[in-house]
C-alpha cells in the first residue's frame, strides 16, 4: 500500500514568511511589514486558515471519503465478473446442462447462468411467409453469410418465420435459440426484467406437434431477451410435457409494427449465457407444502420432490435446513431427506413426508468438496470488531452468505441466523445481524455490539458460509474461442464441445475510493430531472432498446387535432421522437412512444404535462423557372439534387445537417440554394407548395410548418430556359 502524502507539511511561521517574501514583487509600495500593520494581520489570519485547512486535509482517510460518497448516494463498485455466450455442439443425444455447469478458459472458471438443453446438432430449414410471398432459405444460419428479414422488408402484421429441424425437440426442458441481428444495435440494451420498456410488437411463438397436424399451438416462452426481435439475444422456450413429435416452431408477428424491420444475420441453437467465476457454496429455498399444520409442520399426501437447479447439488455435499420459530434455521438430520439425481436434474425429497409449513421454510445448501473444510469459518469471540479471513480470494462480494449459530432461549439445539452484508454500520444497532466485507484486506468485519451485533462466543465453530462464489475482474474478458473446456457432471456429455463465438465482456476490477470519487464528480453534472429541453432530449436518447435518430423538445406546445394554433400552452411540453429506420419518413410506433414516456415521466417537473409525439412530415415541392447558361445544358438534374439535399429531415453524413423541427421554408432561401448551382444565371419565378398536416403557405409564398414538422422533398418541377 502506498503511503499517503502529508499535506500538513508547512508550519504557520513558514506560511507567514512565504507570504511576506512575495510582497516586494507584488506590491513594492508596501514597505511596513511589521506585526502592527493591518495588512500583516490579514496575512497571518490567512496563514492560520491555510494551516488549519491543511491539517484537516492531512487527517482525511478512505473512510472519510467513503462517507462523502455516501452523502452523494454513491459507493465504490464491487468486482464485476465477465459474461459471455457459449455455443455447444457434438451432443449424441439431448443433454440438460444445469445452472452452474462449470466450464473453463484455461484456468479461468465460467458457469452457466440458466439451465439449458443441448440437442444433437440440428439441420435447420427456414421458411418465411411475408407480404412479398413465401420464401425458403436453405443456408447455414450460423455463418452469417446472408442476412434476411424474418417478417419481410416491410415487417407487416401476420408475417411469420417457420423454423424446422430434422429431429424432434425434447419436451419439458428449456431450449435456447440465439438470434443475432444485423445492422446497428440499440445504444443501450434492454436489461432483463425492464418494466419501462413497452414492446411495440407482439411476436407470438407456436409449435406444430405432428407433421400431419394443421393447428399451431402456443409455445411457452420462458425468457425472450430479444423483446420481440428488437435486439440480439436468446429466446428460451419449453415444450409442454404432453406434446408429441415437434420439429417445427413459428414466430408470428401478431400485432404492432417495427420502425425498422429486424434483419437476422445468425441463428444459433444450443447456446448458453455464462458468467466468470466458480460457485463453492450455494443455497436454494422452497415453500413447505400446504396442508394441516401439526406443530409447525404439514403432512404431504404424497412425497413431494423439490427440483434443485444448481449443478453443485449434483456434485457437492448437500445439507438441508428448516425454518425455526425464532426466525433462524435448524439443521435437518441426514436420514430425514434424500437427494436424487436423474437426467441432469437433482431433486430433494423428505423421507417421512413431513414438511415445515409456510413460505420459504426449506433451504438446501450445497458445498463444493474442496471447500467443505472452509465452509465452517470460525468461532465467535463475543468481542468487538471480530474479523475473519476470506477463505478463497478474490470473491464476488454479493454472493457471500453468512450464518451465525447459537442456542436461543427456549431452544434445545443450535439455531443458525442469517447475517446480512452492509456497506457500513452507520444504520445498524445492537440487534442488527450485519457484517462488512473489506476486499482490500481480504477480511470479513463484524461490528462492536453497539452499531451492529457481535457473533456470540461458542465452544464450536458457529460462523459458517451458505453462499460463496469466486470471480476475477478484467482478466475474465477473454477472447473468442477460448472457453473450450467442459467439466462433465453427468453421462452423455463426454462428446460435447463448447466454445464462445464472441469475446467475453463486462469484467471489471473493484473500484477504488479515488475512482469512485471521480465517477461521482462526473455524475453530479448529469441531469436528475427534466428542467431544460436539453435534459429531456438527453434522457430520451438513453432509453434502452430504442434506436432514435432525432429528438426535439418543444416547450409550450400541446398536440391537438388541429395544428393551426400558434399559441403557447403554459405547462405543456412535447417531445418529438424520430426513430432510426432504413425506410423513408419513419414514425415511432405506439409502443415506442409509450416507452419514451415511461422513461421521461420521473424526470418531468411536477407542474408540467408531458406529451411524447411523432414528427409530422411535410412534403415541400419547389416550382421554378430558371434561366441557365447554355454551356451547362443537360445538367438540369443538378438543381433538383441540390434541393433534395437541402430539404430532407436527417442530414447526409455531415454535409447537410437535416431540417430543423418547425423551421419555415423561406422563398429567399430557395432562391439562394438555386443560385449556388453552377450554370444558373438568374431565376424568373419560384413558388412553393406543401402537403402535410399543420403546414400552410403565407401570403408572401413562404411555407410555415407545425412545431413538430420536418421537411421532405417532393417532386420538384424545374423549367430551364437557355439564355442565348
Amino acid at each position: 500500500m502506498l503511503p499517503l502524502p502529508n499535506l500538513d507539511d508547512r508550519t504557520f511561521e513558514q506560511l507567514v514568511r512565504e507570504a511576506r517574501d512575495r510582497i516586494p514583487g507584488i506590491f513594492p509600495e508596501w514597505t511596513d511589514q511589521n506585526a502592527h500593520d493591518p495588512g500583516m494581520t490579514l496575512l497571518e489570519l490567512l496563514a492560520w486558515h491555510i494551516e488549519m485547512q491543511q491539517f484537516q486535509l492531512a487527517v482525511l482517510t478512505d473512510s472519510h471519503e467513503r462517507k462523502f460518497l455516501k452523502l452523494l448516494g454513491e459507493s465504490p463498485n464491487d468486482r464485476a465478473p465477465s459474461i459471455a455466450t457459449v455455443s455447444c455442439s457434438g451432443a449424441e443425444r439431448s443433454v440438460l446442462l444445469p445452472r452452474g455447469t462449470l466450464l473453463r478458459a484455461g484456468e479461468l472458471p465460467f458457469e452457466t447462468e440458466e439451465p439449458i438443453t443441448v440437442m444433437p446438432d440440428p439441420v435447420v430449414r427456414l421458411a418465411l411467409y411475408t407480404d412479398e410471398g413465401i420464401y425458403e432459405i436453405p443456408q447455414n444460419f450460423e455463418t452469417s453469410s446472408a442476412p434476411f428479414y424474418p417478417f419481410g422488408d416491410g415487417g407487416g402484421v401476420n408475417a411469420s418465420m417457420i423454423i424446422a429441424v430434422d429431429e424432434a425437440m425434447p419436451a419439458s426442458t428449456p431450449i435456447s435459440l440465439r438470434i443475432e441481428l444485423a445492422g446497428p444495435e440499440p445504444p443501450h440494451r434492454i436489461p432483463a426484467g425492464c418494466s419501462d420498456f413497452a414492446p411495440y410488437v407482439n411476436v407470438a411463438w407456436s409449435f406444430l406437434e405432428d407433421e400431419s397436424e394443421a393447428d399451431w399451438q402456443p409455445l411457452p416462452v420462458i425468457r425472450d431477451e430479444t423483446y420481440g426481435l428488437c435486439q440480439s439475444g436468446a429466446v428460451t422456450f419449453q415444450l409442454p410435457a404432453a406434446s408429441g413429435s415437434v420439429k417445427r416452431i413459428k414466430a408470428h408477428l401478431a400485432e404492432g409494427g417495427y420502425c425498422d424491420p429486424p434483419l437476422i444475420r445468425q441463428l444459433r441453437w444450443n447456446t448458453a449465457a455464462v458468467r466468470q467465476g466458480e460457485t463453492l457454496c450455494v443455497s436454494e429455498c422452497f415453500d413447505g407444502t400446504s396442508g394441516e399444520a401439526e406443530q409447525g409442520y404439514a403432512h404431504a399426501a404424497e412425497q413431494p420432490s423439490f427440483p434443485l437447479e444448481h449443478a453443485l447439488f449434483q456434485t457437492g455435499i448437500v445439507s438441508v435446513q428448516c425454518s425455526h420459530p425464532s426466525g433462524g434455521w435448524t439443521d435437518l438430520e441426514e436420514d430425514k431427506y434424500r437427494i436424487a439425481v436423474s437426467e441432469g436434474r437433482a431433486y430433494l425429497a423428505f423421507a417421512d413426508g413431513l414438511l415445515p409449513a409456510g413460505k420459504q421454510t426449506i433451504r438446501a445448501v450445497a458445498v463444493s468438496k474442496r471447500f467443505e473444510g472452509q465452509a465452517q469459518c470460525d468461532r465467535g469471540t463475543g468481542r468487538s470488531g471480530q474479523t475473519l479471513r476470506l477463505a478463497i480470494h478474490p470473491i464476488l462480494p454479493d454472493t457471500l452468505r453468512l450464518q451465525v449459530g447459537w442456542i436461543p432461549e427456549g431452544a434445545e439445539s443450535v439455531v443458525w441466523f442469517d447475517w446480512q452484508r452492509v456497506p457500513d454500520f452507520d444504520g445498524s444497532d445492537a440487534q442488527s445481524h450485519h457484517y462488512v466485507i473489506d476486499e482490500k484486506e481480504g477480511v470479513i468485519r463484524f461490528s462492536d455490539g453497539v452499531y451492529g451485533a457481535v457473533p456470540p462466543a461458542a465452544p464450536f465453530p458457529n460462523i459458517r458460509v451458505i453462499g460463496y462464489r469466486t470471480g476475477t475482474g478484467e482478466s475474465g474478458n477473454v477472447k473468442e474461442h477460448t472457453i473450450t473446456q467442459l467439466e462433465t457432471v453427468q453421462s452423455g456429455m463426454a462428446a460435447l464441445q463448447v466454445t464462445n463465438p464472441y469475446p467475453a465482456s463486462g469484467g471489471a476490477e473493484p473500484e477504488s475510493v479515488r475512482e469512485a470519487m471521480q465517477r461521482a464528480s462526473l455524475h453530479i453534472f448529469d441531469p436528475k430531472c427534466g428542467v431544460t429541453a436539453e435534459d429531456l432530449e438527453r434522457r430520451a436518447m438513453e432509453v434502452p432498446g430504442l434506436r432514435i435518430a432525432r429528438v426535439k423538445t418543444i416547450p409550450g406546445y400541446k398536440p391537438a387535432k388541429s395544428y393551426d394554433s400558434r399559441e403557447r400552452e403554459i405547462g405543456h411540453i412535447s417531445v418529438v421522437i424520430v426513430p432510426y429506420s432504413r425506410q423513408p419518413c419513419p414514425k415511432p410506433t405506439r409502443g415506442m412512444l409509450q416507452t419514451v414516456r415511461r422513461r421521461l415521466e420521473p424526470y418531468r417537473l411536477l407542474t408540467t404535462t408531458l406529451h411524447v409525439i411523432p414528427p409530422e412530415y411535410i412534403k415541400v415541392t419547389v416550382h421554378a423557372v430558371i434561366v441557365a447558361d447554355p454551356r451547362y445544358g443537360g445538367r438540369e438534374g443538378s438543381v433538383r439534387q441540390a434541393l433534395e439535399r437541402w430539404l430532407q429531415p436527417y442530414g447526409d453524413g455531415g454535409a447537410a445537417p437535416g431540417w430543423a423541427f418547425g423551421e419555415p421554408i423561406y422563398k429567399s432561401d430557395v432562391y439562394d440554394r438555386i443560385h449556388r448551382v453552377p450554370g444558373v444565371q438568374y431565376i424568373q419565378d419560384v413558388w412553393l407548395t406543401a402537403d402535410g398536416n399543420g403546414a400552410y403557405r403565407e401570403e408572401g409564398g413562404d411555407i410555415r410548418l407545425p412545431p413538430n414538422g420536418l421537411v421532405i422533398s417532393g417532386s420538384h418541377e424545374i423549367e430551364f430556359i437557355m439564355s442565348g
